[in-house]
C-alpha cells in the first residue's frame, strides 16, 4: 500500500485540475474542478445540477423566511388577506377564528399567520441565513472556492432539516416551501434561469458537443493547469454573449479616470491664457531689480 499523500501533496495534486468559471451574471456563476480527461457530459450533468440547486437554495431562502413569520400556505382557494376573510355567505369571518400564540398575519393574504414558536423562527432564519451565504456565488469566486454538487446538497438537507424540526407534522403538499424541497417550483423571475435535459455548455464561442464521447481536452488540450470561462446555456438558445474584454471593477476604474481627465480638461480651457503673467517668474525684470535688491518692493 501506498503512504498517505501530505498536505502538500494533496494541495499539488488538486492543483492538476482544470478549473471551469461557469458564468452568466454576478449572480450566477461559479468555480467547478475536474481532470481535463473527464467526459464532457458527465461535466455538464454535474454542471447543470450545481446551476440549478442554487437557484434552489436562493428560492428555497426567499419561501422560509416567510415561513418563520407567518406560518405554513393556505389552500390556494383560500387564499385572502385574513382581515377580509369571508364564509360561504360572504360574512367577515376573521374575527371568529381561533388563533394561535405566535399568530402574525401575513400581508399579502398567502399564509395562515401561524407562526411557530420565536425558538424554532430563529432556528429557521439562522439556518437561512447560513444558506444564503453558501449560494453567495460572487463571495466564492471573489476567494477563489471551486464547489461541487454535494457542497450545496449538504446546505440543502440542514434546510429541510431545520423545516422538519420547526413543523414536525409536515407542511401542506401546496407549501411552495415543500414544493421546492421536492425540486417542484413556479417558474419566475428567481427561477427563469434553472436548466432543464439538454443544455448546453459553450467555451470560446464554441459547443463542447455532447453524446460524441467528447473530452474537455479534445476542446482545451492536455494541460490540467488550465482556467476558462465557459457558459451554460438552455438547449437550442445558440451561443452566449461573450464576456466583456474588461472586469467590471476595471472598466469602473477607467471610467473615473476618463471622468477626471475630463474635468482637468475643462478646467484648462476656461482657464485665462494670460493669468501667468502675474507671476513672478512671468516678469522679464525680475533678474535686474534681483541684482539690485530692488525686488519685492510694492508701490503704493
Amino acid at each position: 500500500l501506498s503512504a498517505p499523500r501530505l498536505p502538500e501533496q494533496q494541495a499539488t495534486a488538486r492543483n492538476k485540475m482544470v478549473v471551469l468559471h461557469v458564468k452568466k451574471t454576478e449572480e450566477l456563476q461559479f468555480l467547478y474542478e475536474t481532470p481535463v480527461a473527464s467526459s464532457v457530459d458527465e461535466t455538464v450533468k454535474e454542471l447543470v445540477e450545481i446551476w440549478n440547486i442554487q437557484i434552489q437554495i436562493r428560492r428555497l431562502c426567499d419561501s422560509l423566511e416567510d415561513l418563520a413569520k407567518y406560518g405554513p400556505a393556505k389552500k390556494p382557494d383560500k387564499q385572502c388577506i385574513d382581515t377580509y376573510a369571508t364564509d360561504d355567505y360572504g360574512n367577515l369571518i376573521n374575527d371568529t377564528i381561533p388563533r394561535g400564540a405566535h399568530y402574525c398575519m401575513d400581508p399579502t393574504g398567502r399564509r395562515t399567520g401561524e407562526a411557530p414558536d420565536p425558538k424554532l423562527q430563529e432556528v429557521l432564519l439562522k439556518q437561512t441565513a447560513e444558506a444564503r451565504k453558501v449560494a453567495n456565488a460572487k463571495e466564492h469566486v471573489g476567494r477563489n472556492q471551486k464547489v461541487t454538487c454535494g457542497y450545496f446538497q449538504e446546505c440543502l438537507d440542514g434546510l429541510r432539516g431545520a423545516v422538519m424540526i420547526a413543523f414536525p407534522e409536515g407542511l401542506p403538499d401546496y407549501d411552495e416551501v415543500d414544493l421546492i424541497l421536492k425540486g417542484e417550483w413556479d417558474i419566475d423571475g428567481r427561477t427563469m434561469e434553472a436548466l432543464e435535459e439538454g443544455a448546453e455548455l459553450w467555451w470560446a464561442g464554441k459547443q463542447m458537443e455532447q453524446g460524441q464521447e467528447k473530452r474537455l481536452s479534445d476542446y482545451l488540450g492536455k494541460n490540467d493547469k488550465t482556467k476558462i470561462v465557459a457558459k451554460l446555456q438552455k438547449g437550442g438558445a445558440g451561443a452566449p454573449q461573450r464576456e466583456p474584454a474588461v472586469d467590471e471593477r476595471t472598466q469602473k476604474e477607467m471610467m473615473a479616470f476618463y471622468h477626471r481627465k475630463q474635468e482637468e480638461l475643462k478646467r484648462l480651457q476656461d482657464d485665462d491664457d494670460d493669468n501667468h503673467l502675474a507671476s513672478g517668474w512671468a516678469d522679464p525684470k525680475q533678474l535686474k531689480a534681483s541684482l539690485q535688491g530692488t525686488g519685492g518692493v510694492k508701490w503704493k
